[in-house]
């Protein structure tokens, strides 16, 4: 068994409720519930006491504790802005720090602690230990592991000092062990399990889903085959786990019931989204939607100006409730934006996000038929960073393009690399026959269809005029009878759906044109011997 690594577990002990109380240290002595919805998320220790536990209805909570001082948590900003201030003090000690929601953190400290060991210092364990201690590993796990007591709470006193938060670590030789034993004791303080005491850590668990990672679907699944306690879990055959959970999941959770967890800490950078759902009473009116919308794109935007980054693709999700099955299912529409909407220079931002956001909820839901709407969500992705202020991009805004490789990106007609002579100047010469060549048929025909098409695309920009910023590969060309400005604005799926028709109704034309060009008799012998017959 592979007891190498040394992972750290830090918990921030009711984290929403301490943050609240450090923005009004008159709280730290009542009892105080953060509210969402109608819901007590998570409370302090003074109102836990009363027997207050998460996710508890108020008027639940309000007859076990009259006293209970609600704070309303539903916008999470603050919250945010401190667990990353906890991440960013972390990966002072170890670039390996995986985040778990905005209260817990991974660490793994293995390279950090084999420093330690090897400067052959006192070795001095703090906080609870669960389990034997006199059976010690002959891989050098313990000493290990007791170094790593040490910075766990170095690490919860910077915090403390820091930040004002109090935590809880556990210390393993794998996450699935430091989560467990970080719960052992709480508030404020940590614990540290050795190898040994894996199993009787694990089994000390109530049942299989509280396990990390066996959630309560996949213990029902287990009950089909009869396994209701770890006990059981520990001792099933695999090859019936591997009947309802398949071979690999099955082979995972049943390692997780041993103790047993190879995955390692992963880091982590910034979120792949930026999103924000709330909930919310039957809505059957879309200009109610819209308002409910607003609220959550303003308060994401913020969000997104927070983040550094500039996304390319907004998603919202949306949860109907059927009132004839009394079921409820969420539906979720995605496009893609332009980056340059987001800049602070552009005018009407807000309002020109929400036609896409209004374009997508009218993809999702019939506003001609009755419905419900108790859920909506807004997301921002697939980020890019934003562009610098760098003489490229300064001549990328404001120099014009002098030649172009290919005009048919942007108006779709193909110009000749020369000018064209006149149709009068194709006059045959003494002796040369009277029917054009095939060359100046070509020239001929070219000519007539551009004639033909000249007023058309009167409105198409000269390529000397283009903006390096316009030549995007990945754009979207407008149609000249479009109006460029709102033609921009649109989503990526209506610029193409726009653009194909104008190139089918232009295809048409073209048809037309050649239609009307008078096609002459080919230079043959026998029409030789005919015109001079």
């Amino acid at each position: 068994m592979d007891h190498s690594r040394t992972i750290i577990h830090i918990d921030l002990d009711c984290f929403y409720a301490q943050v609240e109380m450090n923005k009004n240290p008159s709280l730290r002595t009542v009892p105080l519930g953060i509210q969402q919805k109608n819901i007590v998320v998570t409370s302090n220790y003074t109102a836990r006491e009363f027997g207050i536990k998460k996710c508890m209805l108020i008027p639940e909570a309000k007859k076990l504790c009259p006293s209970l001082v609600l704070v309303n948590g539903e916008d999470l900003h603050d919250y945010r802005q401190t667990s990353y201030k906890v991440t960013n003090l972390l990966q002072k000690y170890t670039p390996l720090v995986e985040r778990l929601g905005l209260d817990e953190n991974y660490l793994d400290v293995t390279t950090l602690i084999n420093e330690k060991l090897n400067q052959k210092s006192d070795l001095k364990l703090v906080g609870n230990v669960f389990g034997d201690t006199s059976d010690k590993c002959e891989c050098g796990c313990t000493e290990r592991l007791i170094i790593a007591t040490t910075v766990a709470q170095e690490i919860r006193d910077v915090i403390k000092s820091e930040l004002n938060l109090t935590s809880c670590a556990g210390i393993a030789h794998n996450k699935l062990l430091a989560k467990i034993a970080g719960a052992r004791h709480k508030p404020n303080q940590q614990t540290v399990v050795f190898p040994n005491s894996a199993l009787e850590l694990i089994l000390s668990l109530n049942a299989p889903n509280d396990i990390p990672g066996i959630g309560r679907a996949l213990f029902e699944q287990l009950k089909c085959i009869g396994v209701e306690t770890i006990e059981e879990l520990q001792n099933v055959d695999l090859k019936r786990l591997e009947t309802v959970l398949g071979q690999d999941k099955a082979k995972l959770v049943h390692e997780l019931s041993l103790g047993i967890d190879k995955s390692g800490v992963k880091p982590t950078g910034k979120p792949q989204s930026i999103g924000l759902e709330d909930s919310c009473r039957s809505i059957s009116v879309e200009t109610e939607v819209k308002i409910k919308l607003e609220q959550l794109l303003n308060r994401l935007l913020l969000l997104v100006e927070e983040d550094g980054r500039v996304p390319k693709t907004i998603k919202l999700t949306v949860r109907k409730f059927n009132k004839d099955n009394k079921m409820s299912h969420r539906e979720t529409r995605q496009c893609n934006v332009n980056p340059s909407i987001f800049s602070s220079s552009q005018p009407n931002k807000e309002a020109k996000i929400m036609t896409t956001i209004m374009h997508l909820f009218n993809r999702i839901i019939d506003v001609k038929k009755p419905y419900h709407i108790t859920l909506l969500g807004l997301s921002f992705t697939k980020f890019q960073e934003p562009p610098k202020n760098t003489l490229a991009s300064f001549l990328r805004k404001d120099l014009e393009v002098q030649s172009v490789l290919s005009i048919e990106n942007q108006n779709g007609v193909e110009d000749a690399e020369s000018p064209v002579p006149s149709t009068s100047k194709l006059a045959p010469t003494e002796g040369e026959s009277p029917t054009p060549s095939p060359k100046k048929l070509k020239l001929t025909n070219l000519v007539s269809k551009k004639r033909c098409f000249e007023d058309y695309y009167e409105d198409c920009e000269s390529p000397s005029k283009l903006k390096v910023a316009d030549l995007c590969l990945d754009s979207v060309s407008c149609p000249p009878d479009a109006d460029k400005e709102v033609f921009k604005e649109l989503p990526k799926e209506v610029q193409k759906e726009l653009w194909e028709d104008y190139k089918r109704r232009r295809a048409s034309e073209m048809n037309f044109c050649s239609s009307q060009v008078k096609k002459t008799k080919p230079n043959t012998l026998l029409n030789y011997f005919i015109r001079n017959n």
